[in-house]
């Protein structure tokens, strides 16, 4: 079964709608519950982190059975993941409201990926995306937050790179290398739940 027909086959079954429409609003709440929590502490710039909008993407994905949406949802939150992981290994706060966008997020966009499948190509838009983030980062956010790196170098890394647009530039780079990697990855776990029946 190809993406085409994932996508018909969502648009048939109004079970699968459904619950599709339900994640979706589920994904949207995980993004509006760690977004609240932020803006109620006086952070309203934090809601604009890529893991944090990964959820919300998500949510929009599912309920529009945008499975590019989905997509580049889900990436963002792949690779923030393990980001958010290492920020709270090295003494970053916690925040129980966090686990909401990484955790819950993550794992309804990972269905919407089973559901509607994922889009050759999903990793450049979201390459894309990361940038016009950083750009609307620059234009809104405080300095200070530095959120999504738009600002300024990450802290003890200064040392390595140059300036703040090498930093930009190899950061990019990796996130590019990132998203084929991870967009591989549950390709290939699609098309092994294709061959064993597993898929709708």
């Amino acid at each position: 079964m190809n993406e085409h027909s994932l996508h018909a086959a969502a648009d048939r079954d109004p079970v699968l709608e459904t619950t599709m429409n339900i994640l979706g609003l589920a994904a949207l709440g995980c993004y509006a519950i760690h977004a609240g929590f932020h803006i109620l502490s006086g952070r309203p710039e934090e809601v604009l982190w890529m893991c944090h909008l990964g959820a919300a993407l998500v949510g929009v994905g599912l309920l529009s059975s945008s499975a590019t949406t989905n997509g580049i949802g889900t990436l963002f939150l792949c690779v923030g993941m393990p980001l958010w992981v290492m920020y709270l290994a090295g003494g970053g706060e916690f925040y129980p409201t966090s686990c909401f966008p990484h955790l819950g997020g993550l794992a309804i966009g990972l269905y919407g990926v089973r559901r509607l499948g994922l889009p050759s190509g999903t990793w450049w838009r979201a390459v894309l995306a990361l940038i016009a983030l950083i750009l609307v980062c620059r234009l809104v956010t405080p300095a200070r937050a530095n959120v999504n790196v738009a600002f300024a170098i990450y802290p003890g890394w200064e040392k390595v790179f140059p300036s703040h647009p090498t930093y930009l530039a190899v950061m990019m780079g990796l996130s590019a290398g990132y998203f084929v990697g991870f967009e591989y990855v549950l390709r290939r776990w699609l098309g092994r739940k294709m061959a064993l029946g597993e898929m709708p």
